[in-house]
Order: structure tokens, then C-alpha cells, then sequence
């Protein structure tokens, strides 16, 4: 029977040789953390492997686990960093840390799915870490769960409600819920904590632009092209694709009198008007501010073409006067357009036909010629340009 002084003796021994364990260790782990700085990882990799193996459940096996995933990862070898990390998560579960940094791979990695769940355990683990909801939130956010992003970035926010990170991610999570409002408020609140955060005017540029606050928009460019020329140059160009197209002018290429005013005889503007029922195909070129679609301009039921009624800038057609007998009718549109796919102008053609008495008027500078079609990105026209006459120009 073993005595007490026994089982004592037996106890301070095993606890003595646990601390020799301990120590070689620590031993080990100092020199992979050495041969990791010098670079050299697969040196580093041996002496956490026998750190770990020397005492595995000791407070700086987590260390040498966290170093040799780092050292793995150096090495380009992502397997063994997430077989590190699942070694380390198997022994202490509640280590959120561990399943922050394992879903981190599987994000860059992009596996979403497997990432979610590593940073929905960390959370559980540990719901007050910034961090942990912060990956989270990112992870909705590139899955498309907006609404759950929202939720988690609100959190952050609380958490660290002077990170300006928390703000910009919110703005962004909104801003794909399409409340464009609250997430320029978020935006600005990001630029509260960080004069110089370029991703938050990035955002608030992007959000003025889907609001079609054009000019707002381009404050943020200009203010950003200080800090990151080429975000600023990716906002510039997200502005020029999400502004309305505008007819900017148009010009006759075939002698149509645009300017000419009230009582015009159809017989002067071209030769072959002077007979009877006469007519003559006439085009004006339309500039647009921006590409098109191709197929929507190209579309003569896009176009319309009437008399001014006295609502639009520069007066009613024929001055409002009464229409005399000899005014001839305009088409309602033209026949013919002609757009090649990427360019900035439209060859608008239309018809007009003298009367039988060859005597037919018209008041050129009076006619309306408007487009209700689509740009290149799906914008519809910007209402304050989509019509054009001689006398008012672009309206």
C-alpha cells in the first residue's frame, strides 16, 4: 500500500517534470519565433510542432499554434494554416481568436459559406468583440445579406463608437439596401473621426451619384483625388455612368432652317418643295452627353417630334398665333436614326411633304424634337435635356 509521503513524493514529481516540460516549451517556442523573424519558416514550423508537442495545454501552445499558422501561410501552404487552426480550435473551442483567423482564410479564399461559420462561432463565443462582428458583417455584406450586414455593423459601431471603419461599412450595407440617406449620414459620420478616410468619401460619392446629386458627387471626387488618385478616377467614372444623359446641341446636316421663324414657305428650303407634294428627307445631328443604348436610340418611337405649345422655354408654335390653312403637317416622328454603338451622336432623319398648292408653311424654329430613350448604363433622359428646338435650343 502506498503511503501518503508516497503519493506526495509522486505528485511533486510529476509536477516538477511538467515544469521541465514547460520550460523546454517556452524554450522552443522563443527559437521558432527567432527563426520565424529571420524568415526562415519551416525552421520556425519544427520548433512550434515541438513546443506544442513538449505542452500542449500549457498558456503559450495557443502562441505557437497562432505563429505556425502564420509561418504555414508564408510558406503559401493554406491547407496546413487551416489544419493549424482546426488543431487549435478542437483543443480550447472558446478560443475566438482561432475561428476569427481560420474564417479570415476561408474569406480570402472566398469560401463564404465555411467562413460565416467560423466568424458566427466567434461571435458566439465572444458577441462583444468588434472584430468577430465586424468579419461577419463582411461576410453578409459580400454574400448579399444586407439587411444582416446592417445588423452586425450597427453592433461594431456600438462597441467602437469612435471607429470610423464601423461607420464607412454601415453606409455601405445601407447603401445596397438602397437607403441612400442614411448611408451618407454614416459616410459623414466616418469623416467625422477621419478627416483623410478616402474609402467613406469614396462611399458618399458613390451615394450622392445613385441619388443623381451629380454635382455633390463630383465634390467628393475632387476631395478624394487628394488622398487616392485612383478611387478618385473610379468615382469620376461611376459618376459619368450613373448621370442622366443630356441632348447637349444639334445642328442640321442637310439644310433643315432650325432658326428659321413663323410662316417659313416649305418651297424655300429646298428645291424639290417648290412642286406640289413635293417632299425632301432632311437629318439633324443629335449629341448626347454620354454613350447610348445603341437599340433605344435607334428606335424611332423613342423620338417625337410636335409643335411647341407655349409650356416649354421660347413660346408657342407660330407664337400661339392661329395655325393659317397653308401650315403643313409634321411627322409625329421620324423614319429613320442612325447611331454607331459607342459614339455621342444620333442622324435623326425626317420627312416633310409640301401641299398640292405648293404654297405650305411652317415655323422651323418652333418644333420640338424630343427623346424619352435610354443611355448606354440604363439611365432614362435627364428631364431638363431631352428636347430640342430652334429657338429654345436644349430644354
Amino acid at each position: 500500500m502506498i503511503s501518503s509521503t508516497q503519493i506526495g513524493y509522486l505528485f511533486s514529481a510529476t509536477l516538477n517534470q511538467q515544469a521541465d516540460y514547460d520550460n523546454l516549451a517556452n524554450s522552443a517556442l522563443g527559437r521558432g519565433i527567432n527563426q520565424y523573424q529571420a524568415k526562415n519558416y519551416a525552421g520556425a514550423v519544427r520548433e512550434f510542432k515541438r513546443s506544442v508537442a513538449l505542452s500542449p495545454f500549457s498558456e503559450n501552445s495557443d502562441t505557437a499554434y497562432e505563429y505556425m499558422a502564420y509561418a504555414y501561410l508564408n510558406q503559401n501552404n493554406t491547407t496546413e494554416a487551416v489544419n493549424t487552426y482546426k488543431l487549435m480550435i478542437r483543443r480550447n473551442p472558446s478560443n475566438d481568436s482561432a475561428h476569427l483567423s481560420l474564417g479570415t482564410i476561408y474569406f480570402r479564399d472566398k469560401k463564404y459559406k465555411e467562413a460565416e461559420q467560423e466568424y458566427s462561432m466567434a461571435v458566439r463565443v465572444n458577441p462583444n468583440s468588434a472584430a468577430n462582428r465586424y468579419a461577419l458583417g463582411q461576410t453578409y455584406l459580400i454574400t448579399g445579406r444586407f439587411s444582416e450586414a446592417e445588423s452586425q455593423f450597427r453592433r461594431v459601431a456600438q462597441i467602437t463608437p469612435r471607429d470610423p471603419n464601423a461607420y464607412d461599412a454601415l453606409g455601405q450595407a445601407l447603401r445596397k439596401l438602397n437607403r441612400f440617406e442614411d448611408a451618407a449620414v454614416q459616410f459623414k459620420k466616418a469623416l467625422e473621426f477621419d478627416k483623410k478616410y478616402a474609402d467613406a468619401y469614396l462611399g458618399l460619392g458613390y451615394v450622392y451619384a445613385d441619388m443623381k446629386k451629380i454635382e455633390e458627387a463630383g465634390k467628393q471626387a475632387d476631395l478624394l483625388s487628394n488622398l487616392d488618385k485612383q478611387k478618385a478616377a473610379d468615382l469620376n467614372e461611376y459618376i459619368k455612368n450613373a448621370a442622366d444623359p443630356k441632348i447637349t446641341s444639334v445642328f442640321s446636316t442637310s439644310g433643315f432652317p432650325l432658326s428659321a421663324g413663323i410662316k417659313t414657305g416649305v418651297s424655300t428650303i429646298d428645291n424639290s418643295l417648290t412642286l406640289p407634294n413635293g417632299s425632301k428627307d432632311f437629318t439633324l445631328s443629335f449629341i448626347f452627353s454620354k454613350e447610348m443604348d445603341a437599340y433605344s436610340v435607334r428606335n424611332p418611337l423613342n423620338w417625337q417630334i410636335s409643335r411647341a405649345t407655349g409650356k416649354e422655354p421660347g413660346g408657342a408654335y407660330n407664337w400661339g398665333l392661329p395655325i393659317p390653312s397653308t401650315e403643313v403637317a409634321l411627322p409625329v416622328m421620324p423614319y429613320k436614326v442612325a447611331y454607331t454603338e459607342g459614339s455621342l451622336i444620333a442622324e435623326v432623319t425626317f420627312r416633310i411633304n409640301q401641299n398640292s398648292s405648293a404654297n405650305g408653311t411652317i415655323d422651323p424654329s418652333h418644333i420640338i424634337f424630343q427623346f424619352k430613350g435610354l443611355d448606354a448604363y440604363g439611365n432614362a433622359m435627364d428631364p431638363s435635356a431631352d428636347q430640342y428646338s430652334g429657338f429654345s435650343k436644349v430644354v
